[in-house]
């Protein structure tokens, strides 16, 4: 949709989950704000599609059939092909097709009075003392904060000034469809499935969704060749090449949070992937993206408030509540990469690794808390 207005208390660039969380909260508010996108919505976005039971806390609304499964199983193999289940009492883990979710959060916005317009592409974003100017291939608009949530490749965040240096990872995922003489996803259903070290320094993954399978491999590493080699060598080790059929084959960035960096200036901040929020040992980024949507929209409702403008107290709080854990999460990525037999043996008679993974994924513990409880004997890498 289009709309005459242009200037506006907030902007937000990008109708992911960082966007659209952002401008649900903002517009719960009560603020004006208009939200760009450069697609046509709803769009296929490549995403595992997993939210996890911390992320899911975070929506003050129902899924409904934006569900696609509900897993209790996780899966988990390390080194040397060993591994071992662990069953929850609640979903750990539900699955979800990007499309339909990051359009119920702007349609849940637009409920709201948020201004959604779609189809427009920002070619520059402008900032001066007492507003932002964004130019977009529709017009220019105006506001007196602008967000960027416009992924890692953000336009907003190098148009401001911020990450220049970005940690990035790299994923490749595909759609796998049963063919019509095989058997049925059942064997999936409920569970998740992670293989590390499938891939150098990363991991494979098996999420299941209504009708098919989302399948991928994601490393740590910035550059890999060929990744495209290690994802069909791993459907082919989980014996799905006989029987499924992949579409959508995509490969993307992904970037890895845990630097200490800088995520405003005076008017414009960087939520989700455009602030480099996905987990340093899993690239997951769905919960930070909604979390730093939620903290942005906080900070941005208190600074408008006329009470004490200052958008720096949204870089500490993204470095207290989230980066900072993400410096523990980088000693477990050389645990989980890194395992040695001795310490495999270890951590599975003390069910340690699945456990803490489950607790972690759950929101019961941090990666801090997570790595106070590992024996020391753990880190024989």
């Amino acid at each position: 949709m289009n709309n005459s207005h242009t200037e506006y208390d907030v902007i937000i660039v990008g109708s992911g989950p960082a966007g659209g969380m952002c401008v649900y909260e903002l517009s719960k508010r009560g603020l004006s704000v208009l939200l760009l996108e450069k697609e046509k919505l709803p769009r296929y976005k490549v995403c595992a599609g997993g939210l996890t039971k911390k992320a899911v806390e975070l929506l003050s609304f129902e899924l409904g059939d934006v569900c696609e499964n509900h897993t209790h199983v996780v899966h988990l193999t390390l080194k040397h092909k060993r591994g071992f289940s662990k069953a929850t009492s609640f979903p750990l883990v539900t699955m979800v097709m990007r499309d339909r979710f990051d359009n119920l959060l702007i349609q849940k916005s637009a409920e709201k009075g948020a201004h959604i317009q779609e189809q427009t592409r920002v070619t520059s974003v402008e900032e001066f003392p007492d507003h932002v100017l964004v130019k977009t291939d529709k017009g220019d608009f105006h506001s007196k904060v602008v967000v960027g949530a416009d992924g890692v490749t953000s336009l907003v965040a190098r148009s401001l000034g911020l990450r220049k240096n970005a940690k990035l990872g790299v994923a490749v995922e595909g759609e796998m469809f049963p063919n019509p003489d095989s058997s049925d996803l059942t064997k999936y259903d409920g569970s998740l499935h992670l293989d590390f070290n499938v891939i150098p320094k990363g991991y494979g993954w098996i999420f299941p969704k209504k009708d098919h399978l989302s399948v991928g491999v994601f490393t740590t590493l910035p550059r890999i060749k060929d990744i495209k080699k290690y994802f069909y060598l791993y459907i082919a080790d989980k014996g799905l090449s006989q029987d499924y059929s992949c579409r959508s084959l995509i490969g993307h960035q992904i970037p890895l949070g845990g630097r200490n960096e800088i995520l405003n200036t005076e008017r414009g901040l960087l939520v989700g992937d455009a602030a480099g929020l996905a987990d340093p040992i899993t690239g997951e980024g769905i919960y930070f993206a909604l979390r730093s949507g939620q903290i942005a929209a906080e900070v941005i409702e208190r600074s408008l408030a006329g009470f004490s403008y200052n958008l720096d107290e949204y870089t500490e709080k993204i470095r207290d509540e989230i980066l900072e854990d993400f410096r523990y999460a980088g000693y477990l990525a050389k645990l989980l990469y890194n395992l040695s037999f001795v310490s495999y043996n270890l951590a599975r008679s003390l069910d340690i690794v699945n456990e803490g993974f489950i607790k972690v994924v759950s929101g019961e513990y941090s990666y801090r808390e997570a790595i106070k409880r590992l024996p020391g004997k753990m880190f024989m890498v």
